[in-house]
């Protein structure tokens, strides 16, 4: 699943969450970029410091998720390294609406 969220001054996140059959509430621990063997979370984080426009992922922490229904909350408590200045990074999520359930029925050619 990718969260993303945007302000329009520039600032944004994205979370894209492993999970394995189904999303439930769980602590997922962040993974590199590119990881997608095991339930996980990689957290992307950009920032505006005065004109200059400044991005890193995390590389520790995770992201606790409550699913409440068909909406999820929760936070992202990380770190990462940008410009060699490590930067503890937290996160709230808020009501996040799932996406709708993926088509379930199999595409085979019927005589």
């Amino acid at each position: 699943m990718l969260l993303e969220a945007v302000s329009p001054e520039g600032n944004g996140v994205l979370v894209r969450l492993h999970y394995r059959d189904s999303l439930v509430s769980a602590s997922y621990p962040v993974v590199v970029p590119g990881d997608t063997t095991a339930p996980g979370a990689v957290v992307a984080v950009r920032y505006l410091l005065r004109d200059a426009a400044r991005a890193f992922f995390f590389d520790s922490g995770a992201v606790q998720v409550r699913r409440e229904g068909e909406k999820i909350s929760g936070r992202a408590d990380g770190s990462g390294s940008e410009s060699g200045i490590r930067t503890p990074t937290h996160i709230q999520l808020h009501d996040v609406a799932l996406p709708p359930p993926t088509d379930t029925v199999p595409c085979t050619f019927q005589p």
